[in-house]
């Protein structure tokens, strides 16, 4: 493994090793104090121990602040290196169905740039309620949805998990596209009339490495739906990491 790749693994694994002694102190400060009982907090000078365990609970608090905070700025560093045009997530309309009853979708932040000569917008979305049921098969959870501006005309379809295919356009039936959804090769998607939509999970805070991953899979099933397609898209030239799919994991993590 690369001295760099360890080193930011390093750094992931101490942060959560502190963030979860953080928790844990938190967490026993907060029973022991609901198990004093509310003389705790009459006592006209408390203890030590109770400023103790609420640094602690704040310190939990400003860590995952932190955390956050640096995941945006890395992502927006990243975003103006590539040359990628930030866009306001309320002012499009997004390729999907309303949410069902109880059902939420949110994309917190997109970017709009050309890859492999087709026009993208990549963001991050959030969703609860099963929301995007068939695109994913998490209830709920984060990710980058991507959605592709297809140069040609198509019929509205999908194919979701677990394997659906939806609509009877005959592209449905290539063998290739087939084998590579079953084997992970590309993610679940839906194409509604020029556009295509597909959504990659994140276990954790979304990286510029996530976000290649996710343009360069959604790319593959726009080039597996065109039929004069030769050449893979070129994914690079838009700023976006070349991060091959099967790097997903570590990309996620």
């Amino acid at each position: 493994m690369p001295l760099r790749r360890w080193t930011r693994q390093f750094g992931r694994w101490a942060l959560a090793v502190a963030a979860a002694v953080t928790w844990l102190g938190a967490l026993g400060g907060l029973f022991l104090i609901f198990a004093s009982g509310a003389t705790a907090f009459s006592d006209p000078s408390p203890a030590p121990m109770w400023a103790v365990w609420l640094l602690l609970l704040a310190g939990c608090v400003l860590a995952l602040l932190a955390d956050r905070s640096r995941a945006a700025s890395v992502m927006a560093r990243h975003a103006t290196a590539a040359g990628w045009e930030r866009t306001d997530p309320r002012g499009r309309e997004w390729p999907w169905p309303d949410p069902r009853p109880g059902g939420t979708v949110r994309v917190r932040a997109a970017w709009s740039f050309t890859a492999g000569g087709f026009p993208v917008v990549a963001g991050e979305i959030r969703w609860a309620g099963d929301a995007l049921a068939g695109l994913t098969d998490s209830a709920e959870g984060r990710g980058v949805v991507v959605v592709v501006r297809l140069p040609w005309a198509a019929p509205s379809m999908a194919y979701h998990v677990p394997f659906e295919r939806v609509g009877d356009s005959p592209l449905l039936d290539r063998a290739d596209l087939r084998r590579a959804f079953l084997t992970r090769r590309i993610p679940p998607w839906a194409v509604r009339e020029r556009t295509l939509v597909t959504v990659e999970p994140a276990g954790e805070s979304v990286t510029p490495a996530l976000v290649g991953v996710a343009v360069r899979r959604a790319l593959l099933v726009a080039e597996l739906l065109d039929p004069g397609a030769g050449t893979p898209p070129a994914v690079e030239a838009a700023g976006v990491e070349d991060v091959l799919p099967g790097d997903h994991a570590d990309a996620a993590a």
